[in-house]
């Protein structure tokens, strides 16, 4: 249960980049006698604007962190997306602040919803929205908050960096106009926050708070490189003339961020937290200028809890028999199979049918995989599903795919094997506004080949009684085991940095990817595993709804609670200077 911090040092190595050493002292000595009494978590999600799992984190985690620790305030602080969020939703709190940015006094607003939580117990607790002119227009069909500009993948980050650079600058300005001050622990999430590791000893300096201190999450090892004349931005006059000596060098946020927070770095899963360090794909690809930071400061991991409820359908959870199971599971795939006949959405494409005739008919030992999430061509492995599907014959599997893209052009593919595999599959490009629910409870097997996974939604499909594929990556090994699941992995003879190069180059054109030996191996790994579920389900139906049963007891394992309890164990070294 304990997380074991002994041999951790604290990473002020640019402290003295920005600060004098009379101002690491007078920092120094507030963070000895700061208390967790007002916890702020940070982030570019909300439950009114979701891209990935993050909103689902942050929504189920923070009563338990506020109740199972007895903090006394615990708050959320993220934009107001106008372009995404109904503004019908929350309320003002008529408060307005300036914010000092790029040389120029910026006017912000704070609205606020109160949420009222019965789990743990019965509770309340305040986000808050900064609302600024200019900043967070995010505005496309996901209604995703990191997205400004769907073509120009440059020209989207400098934007997403301009408004998490003012973000960071406005979060101890907005706690201030609160009236908190003192005793504050700002919990960030993502690059897009860490720069709250230095605003926030700035402001204690000027005066704007008394006392905070920082503490990193790590979500994904996404970054981004933030120029002088960028940085620049959220720095007073004494701060930008004491900066002269780096002021060619171009750092990332996570390199800034990570060496000026006050507390050990986490990350959501324990195996992706020893991933971070060891795993080629993070340390050649997409964290290689993190990795004499996170060697030099352990970073922990800490499981996420259950992203949805147990399903109703199963209210005994582990404790139903297997024939209740199967009962159970026959009567749910009967309904998906009805929407599957009904939900036509005009997005939809390709057919499903059994012998060129209505799904309904599908006899109940022809295994139905479902993959859903977001359609990341990089990170999600859809790619792998869909080489692995075309190798079934007709009627021997059923597959349905629910990925919701961020450029039509992604679907490419996905029109390919549904014209190639005609019966075999159908596309939900879109969120699905009916039988989402029917989806996650009705399939055989829900399939995760995640290239890279932090910690992933399996529990989801576990809760939902689904017996889950998943590749050996990640999260994903800490939630599937051979008792309650199965994983695959690609032959390592092929997983080389080339290989994964050229994988990650080829992300807009997935049909290049065929040419690519370790993406093929993964595929034709990933087929034979779903040959031998396939025969484990048609063959030995009582091991199949045993997995399901065992699945229900693995989940469990997964709480908030858990988790909250963990991450104050974290806050609680922010006092060893």
């Amino acid at each position: 249960m304990n997380l074991h911090f002994k041999g951790w040092k604290k990473n002020w190595s640019l402290m003295s980049a920005f600060f004098s050493a009379d101002e690491i002292s007078t920092i120094t000595k507030k963070l000895k006698h700061l208390k967790s009494d007002n916890v702020v978590f940070c982030a570019f999600e909300n439950r009114f604007a979701r891209s990935g799992g993050l909103a689902t984190v942050i929504t189920n985690i923070l009563p338990s962190l506020k109740e199972s620790n007895n903090i006394p305030t615990v708050m959320l602080m993220t934009p107001f997306y106008p372009h995404i969020m109904d503004r019908k939703k929350i309320r003002s709190t008529n408060i307005r602040f300036d914010v000092p940015f790029a040389g120029s006094s910026v006017r912000a607003k704070l609205y606020e919803h109160t949420w009222t939580y019965t789990v743990p117990v019965k509770g309340k607790i305040n986000e808050y929205y900064i609302e600024a002119k200019g900043f967070f227009d995010s505005r496309n069909r996901l209604k995703d908050p990191y997205i400004y500009n769907e073509i120009d993948k440059g020209e989207n980050n400098n934007i997403l960096l301009h408004n998490a650079l003012f973000y960071c600058k406005a979060v101890p300005f907005a706690l201030n106009a609160l009236g908190i001050t003192e005793n504050i622990i700002f919990h960030l999430h993502e690059w897009q926050t860490s720069f709250i590791a230095l605003t926030s000893k700035e402001a204690m300096l000027k005066g704007t708070l008394h006392s905070g201190a920082s503490v990193q999450t790590m979500h994904n090892s996404y970054d981004s490189t933030v120029a002088w004349r960028e940085l620049k931005k959220i720095l007073t006059r004494p701060r930008k003339a004491s900066l002269s000596a780096i002021s060619e060098l171009s750092l990332s946020a996570y390199q800034i961020g990570l060496q000026l927070v006050d507390a050990p770095l986490t990350t959501v899963s324990e195996n992706f937290a020893d991933e971070l360090t060891s795993d080629i794909i993070q340390t050649r690809h997409y964290a290689p200028h993190l990795q004499n930071i996170l060697k030099a400061s352990r970073t922990y991991g800490i499981n996420n809890g259950m992203f949805v409820d147990f399903s109703p359908e199963f209210p005994k959870k582990d404790k139903h028999s297997i024939n209740e199971i199967k009962k159970i599971k026959l009567k749910n795939r009967k309904s998906l199979l009805k929407v599957l006949d009904t939900y036509t959405p005009k997005d939809r494409f390709g057919e499903l049918t059994y012998k060129d005739k209505s799904i309904t008919k599908l006899p109940d030992n022809v295994p139905i995989v479902v993959m859903s999430g977001r359609l990341d061509p990089i990170q999600k492995g859809y790619f792998v599903l869909l080489r692995a599907i075309e190798k079934f014959a007709s009627d021997t599997i059923k597959f349905i795919l629910a990925p919701l893209p961020v450029t039509p052009s992604h679907l490419d593919y996905f029109y390919e094997v549904a014209c190639k595999c005609k019966g075999n599959v159908t596309v939900f490009p879109l969120r699905m506004k009916k039988g989402y629910r029917e989806l996650q409870t009705g399939s055989t097997f829900g399939v995760m080949p995640s290239i890279y996974e932090p910690f992933g939604a399996a529990v989801e499909y576990m809760a939902s009684g689904t017996v889950v594929i998943g590749r050996a990556t990640g999260g994903l090994v800490d939630q599937i085991d051979s008792k309650s699941g199965f994983l695959f992995k690609e032959d390592a003879v092929f997983y080389k940095e080339e290989n994964i190069r050229d994988f990650i180059e080829s992300g807009n054109i997935m049909q290049i990817r065929k040419t690519n030996a370790w993406a093929e191996s993964m595929a034709g790994n990933l087929y034979d595993t779903l040959i031998k579920t396939t025969a484990l389900y048609q063959n030995r139906p009582a091991q199949y709804y045993t997995l399901i049963q065992r699945a229900f007891k693995k989940v469990s394992d997964f709480n908030w609670e858990k988790a909250a309890k963990k991450y104050y164990q974290v806050y609680n070294m922010i006092n060893r200077v």
